[in-house]
């Protein structure tokens, strides 16, 4: 399944991160991600595994769009523990950065 989006990718990584610090910071009622971060790291890095390890099997069984379900799950929830941690996206991405040119 391959949609249009209408923004660069990147650019939707950076605002959830915005909208998960958002939701972090003011805690709406109602939110899954409110709820995450209100039950603290252990919970955070739990769903993390859980999805990463979904994402492992999907692609094992080779079913390419449930990967890329899976694969978006375990991208949402990398990006709640960042926010978690205080880690931004940009500080990932520029130690990618760094390694490449190794």
């Amino acid at each position: 399944m391959s949609t249009k989006v209408d923004q660069p990718p990147v650019l939707f990584l950076k605002e959830l991160e915005r909208v998960l610090q958002s939701r972090k910071e003011l805690m709406p009622k109602g939110s899954y991600s409110t709820r995450l971060f209100k039950k603290g790291i252990d919970k955070i890095a739990q769903k993390l595994g859980e999805e990463a390890v979904e994402t492992i099997i999907a692609a094992k069984n080779k079913k390419k769009e449930e990967t890329i379900e899976e694969s978006a799950d375990l991208l949402y929830h990398l990006l709640v523990l960042l926010v978690e941690k205080e880690i931004s996206i940009d500080d990932v991405v520029g130690e990618m950065i760094i390694r490449s040119k190794k």
